[in-house]
């Protein structure tokens, strides 16, 4: 299951050259995700839309019949399922619980690769240690304003764009951590959060906005994706349409309200169907 910002978790990609950033809290990301292969043309694997309105953010995914729902003011995110009418709240302070449970078992399962002594468990080990901690040799081009982060695991390339507006650049980074974090809670088979945070944190310094992202991956199953969104900085009638939509829809009584926990399950029960 791709979201956008990351099943992916990891990168994003934002148009805005030629665009006025005074207008920035008010905003439609449009993101095409594409998958790369050798001797193979890019596949597309996911399209979405984020729409920034009011403090918060509906994250759609083309074909999956949920948005998701990024509140800060109320330290929540709300995935809302209208194709199974149920919604699933979860705090940021469960997220950061989850994430140190996770953290905890995966450094749980490296002591016990190490222990096995074997060549194949310490590279295995040493690769998870990264992940949970990831460090990159950071570079900046001013002249072509592009940003790398590379490691023998995971390589970054972003293109960057500087924003004359600084909240505009925070507003989407804060998304763009919680959503990294969230997706490994969805996803936990996917990279942890903390590469993107990385990223994001490069960005949040400079005061920049990503136009393009590239990931590249070095483990035993690689990956090579690269981001491509789409921004507006004027929402018009349909997106206003989709928020009061989605707004109904989380406030209808006939929309049953389970746990992350419930959401979950159901989630592995509908893939092994």
């Amino acid at each position: 299951m791709w979201r956008s910002l990351f099943a992916i978790g990891m990168f994003s990609v934002v148009n805005v050259m030629g665009v006025n950033l005074s207008v920035a809290q008010e905003f439609r990301i449009r993101t095409t995700v594409y998958q790369h292969q050798k001797n193979v043309d890019a596949k597309i694997v996911s399209r979405s839309v984020s729409i920034f309105h009011a403090e918060k953010v509906y994250d759609h995914v083309d074909g999956l019949g949920e948005v998701t729902i990024f509140d800060p003011a109320q330290n929540r995110l709300i995935i809302l399922s209208e194709s199974r009418m149920i919604k699933a709240i979860i705090d940021f302070d469960e997220i950061k619980n989850l994430l140190v449970v996770a953290r905890h078992q995966t450094q749980e399962y490296i002591h016990d690769q190490i222990k096995r002594q074997e060549s194949t468990g310490k590279v295995i080990a040493e690769q998870l240690k990264f992940q949970l901690d990831p460090t990159f040799d950071i570079q900046f081009d001013e002249s072509k304003n592009q940003l790398t982060l590379d490691s023998q695991l995971i390589n970054y390339r972003v293109q960057c764009a500087a924003s004359d507006q600084k909240s505009a650049a925070e507003t989407y980074l804060r998304f763009a951590d919680w959503m990294a974090r969230f997706n490994y809670v969805l996803h936990p088979y996917t990279l942890p959060p903390g590469s993107r945070i990385v990223l994001n944190e490069e960005l949040r310094t400079r005061g920049l906005i990503p136009t393009e992202v590239e990931l590249q991956t070095r483990f035993e199953e690689k990956l090579h994706l690269r981001a491509e969104h789409k921004i507006r900085w004027k929402l018009d009638h349909k997106d206003r349409g989709l928020i009061h939509h989605w707004e109904m829809l989380r406030k209808n009584k006939d929309v049953k309200s389970i746990t992350i926990q419930e959401y979950l399950r159901n989630q592995v029960a509908s893939l092994r169907k």
